[in-house]
């Protein structure tokens, strides 16, 4: 886990764990994604779940594709990110989940990310497990992801989802500085192990309803 010497704002934090995540190599990435993956099947969560939401790796992200392969043949039900972008000046760009039945179904879309291509339909899970990509968590639950708040405010559309965030060990803090519209994860996933934040600790796993 990395340890920061003296307060940062979180725009350093970004830049700082940014560098660190993409000066790794293709093996250090491949055998944390190995670990990752592994968990998340182990996971008392996939066995109950029917949906998970997941994401295509931008650059040295962790990479769980390889969980969502497993989970596509294991007869769940899988969801990628798309974000349509408005033509409205100052608009928020909005993000949605869109259900596919291959991880081949996808096309270069906004920022440069693999996205669902159009004729994928929405996916409408009354609960889901979303995988949450980022560049900093914190062990409280906390998260910075590129800046542009599409997670936070899709899950203040959909709070009832179980949110588990995926990172590599060294893109942990302690604590991090949250706004009010920031939404904290439910656990944190590293390739040495998950992480619950200090409230849900000894609690159950969070998912209620029919996954």
């Amino acid at each position: 886990m990395e340890r920061s010497l003296f307060p940062k704002t979180p725009q350093e934090l970004r830049r700082h764990h940014r560098a660190v995540r993409d000066a790794m190599t293709k093996k250090q990435a491949a055998d944390a994604a190995r670990s990752i993956c592994a968990q998340l099947g182990a996971a008392e969560w996939y066995r109950e779940t029917r949906w998970i939401y997941g994401y295509y790796p931008l650059g040295r992200e962790a990479d769980c594709l390889a969980f969502l392969e497993r989970a596509l043949s294991d007869g769940k039900r899988v969801a990628l990110p798309r974000v349509e972008t408005s033509r409205r000046e100052n608009a928020d760009c909005r993000m949605d989940f869109y259900e596919v039945t291959s991880l081949t179904q996808v096309e270069r879309g906004s920022f440069g990310v693999a996205e669902p291509l159009a004729d994928c339909r929405s996916a409408d899970a009354p609960d889901a497990v979303v995988l949450v990509p980022g560049v900093v968590f914190g062990l409280d639950g906390n998260r910075y992801g590129y800046g542009k708040g599409f997670y936070d405010r899709y899950f203040a559309r959909f709070p009832q989802y179980y949110r588990v965030g995926i990172a590599y060990e060294h893109q942990l803090e302690k604590t991090l500085l949250a706004k009010e519209t920031d939404v904290r994860m439910d656990c944190i996933y590293t390739e040495r192990q998950r992480y619950l934040p200090p409230e849900r600790n000894g609690e159950a796993y969070g998912i209620t309803g029919d996954l």
